[in-house]
């Protein structure tokens, strides 16, 4: 997977870098269960190929690319992202739209980022989507998108739906950035909270949620935890030969 080593400051300035010269693009922020569906999907593999910016929103992805020495600077979550790029569009003037969750969440999240940023322009489309729905909540969701020409999407989607929309729409809106978020609009509603910081940097930030949402026990034990296994037996592996291959060039040197 394709991993973009940066900061928050300079995920945000590749941004609106790109918007200043009329040009879109799309963010992910993939997490272990992410890292499951990628390593089977060959065609979610060709998206993330063609992704502008792939950051690191779990913590067991930071750690397994410290371990194969190939850190990136910080972890990087949706909610980080939704946060920074509201302020810095509210400061340019330029306009957001919030796409995605229960009927009312996206307006409350979008109340309370132009609560803090002055001037910012916000927009919303609420589609929660369900599998039998899916197709029509698209489809009004593609709709809207068109209709608006927003500069920043925020995808406060599924997974899969944030990449069928961004898919779909990337050349009928080429000076558009798409974001995927998740259920970042809960923690910008204040309805979930990041659990404290030793938590997350003991990669326990899953367990924190479970105990919070135990209907995720599939998703987390089932999927999550041999994916982590596997993640870290091949971080190991790669740091390892990373480090012989260190070891003998400095051996063979006169």
């Amino acid at each position: 997977m394709p991993i973009h080593a940066v900061t928050l400051d300079q995920a945000v300035a590749q941004v609106f870098d790109s918007l200043a010269v009329g040009r879109g693009g799309t963010v992910l922020t993939p997490n272990i269960d992410i890292v499951r569906q990628y390593r089977r999907s060959p065609e979610l593999q060709r998206v993330f190929e063609h992704t502008e910016l792939v950051v690191t929103d779990g913590m067991p992805l930071v750690v397994a690319l410290r371990i194969r020495r190939t850190p990136v600077p910080q972890q990087i979550t949706g909610t980080d992202m939704l946060r920074a790029l509201a302020a810095g569009a509210g400061a340019r003037g330029r306009s957001i739209l919030l796409a995605g969750g229960r009927s009312g969440e996206a307006q409350r999240a979008a109340d309370r980022l132009t609560r803090v940023n002055p001037g910012l322009r916000a927009e919303t489309h609420s589609c929660y989507v369900r599998p039998d729905t899916m197709a029509a909540e698209l489809a009004a969701l593609s709709r809207t998108l068109i209709a608006s020409s927003p500069d920043i999407v925020f995808l406060g989607l599924p997974f899969a739906s944030q990449v069928s929309v961004m898919t779909d729409l990337r050349a009928a809106l080429p000076g558009t950035w798409f974001v995927g978020v998740g259920s970042s609009f809960d923690f910008i509603n204040g309805d979930r909270t990041r659990p404290p910081e030793f938590v997350q940097r003991l990669c326990l930030e899953w367990a924190w949620r479970l105990m919070r949402q135990p209907w995720l026990w599939r998703r987390y034990l089932l999927h999550g935890i041999p994916t982590a296994a596997r993640l870290a037996v091949d971080a190991l592996r790669a740091g390892w030969r990373r480090d012989e291959s260190t070891s003998a060039g400095s051996a063979a040197l006169p």
